[in-house]
């Protein structure tokens, strides 16, 4: 965390009016006086990881959402992603591939018509391609 800390701290500096979303693999991390803020404006639970180092955060899969409400709320933010994308993107997708498995697995065979099926079908390969 204290490479993360100084990041922070030298960012703050730059410019201390923005809330900075730092990806630590599979989540990003809100720190201190920023994750005090987003967890009232937010509700985001705060975790306290020692003298004078909070956090609160949120999965990847999530930014979208975050980022929305952020805007909502015009608080200004930077995303900070130190880690290669491909992490990310492999990530991204599996959740996307277990989205579609499970949509495969609810299917009722024995009440899906033809063209039920062949949309679904369509769905299916119209999500494979973005995924490419």
């Amino acid at each position: 965390m204290s490479k993360l800390m100084k990041q922070y701290n030298e960012l703050k500096k730059e410019d201390a009016s923005s809330i900075y979303l730092f990806r630590v693999g599979i989540f990003y991390n809100i720190l201190n006086e920023d994750a005090k803020l987003i967890n009232e404006k937010l509700g985001l639970k705060i975790t306290d990881l020692g003298p004078s180092i909070f956090k609160c955060g949120f999965p990847v899969s999530q930014l979208d959402k975050y980022i929305i409400l952020l805007k909502n709320l015009k608080i200004k933010y930077k995303v900070i992603d130190n880690l290669p994308n491909s992490n990310v993107n492999d990530y991204m997708k599996n959740i996307e591939i277990k989205k579609i498995l499970n949509k495969i697995a609810d299917l009722d065979m024995n009440n899906t018509t033809f063209q039920q099926s062949f949309n679904i079908l369509l769905d299916i390969k119209n999500k494979l391609e973005k995924l490419q």
